[in-house]
């Protein structure tokens, strides 16, 4: 088992990761809900990589060493890394996925586990990941999503 940072930083992925009972495990393959991972449609995350103090530019680098490798995946669409103005002290990211079985695929990769396994001793705090969903049409969208 690899360990990493939990993914529940943020209030939303928290609660989505807590209702789908991932909040305090520490596998790879747990990192993501099972419905997501069981998508046959796309999927996209977003979220931000919070230095600690005096490590931002290790972690760039780090997080911009994972780009070529992960783009080369037939499975992902879309991986980048960017600076975010507002929140200095973080690394903001952006990735689109073929599908779910893409996702458990990228974080089965080597590379992705070396960057969990040593992700703590550049991390302030847990990866904020929030998961999006493709709209295709108005009534794709859930009754229960405000607005």
């Amino acid at each position: 088992m690899v360990r990493h940072p939990r993914f529940d930083s943020n209030p939303r992925s928290r609660a989505l990761f807590a209702q789908c009972g991932l909040i305090g495990r520490y596998a790879v393959s747990e990192i993501v809900p099972a419905e997501l991972l069981s998508s046959e449609t796309p999927v996209a995350f977003y979220g931000y990589a919070r230095a600690k103090e005096g490590t931002r530019h290790i972690l760039m680098e780090r997080m911009l060493s994972l780009g070529d490798p992960s783009r080369a995946e037939p499975g992902i669409l879309v991986y980048e890394i960017h600076h975010d103005a507002s929140r200095p002290d973080s690394i903001a990211f952006y990735e689109l996925y073929a599908n779910g079985a893409a996702i458990r695929e990228h974080l089965e990769k080597p590379y992705m586990k070396a960057f969990f396994a040593d992700s703590t001793t550049l991390l302030q705090s847990n990866l904020e990941i929030i998961p999006l969903q493709p709209i295709r049409s108005v009534a794709a969208i859930s009754t229960d999503c405000p607005g």
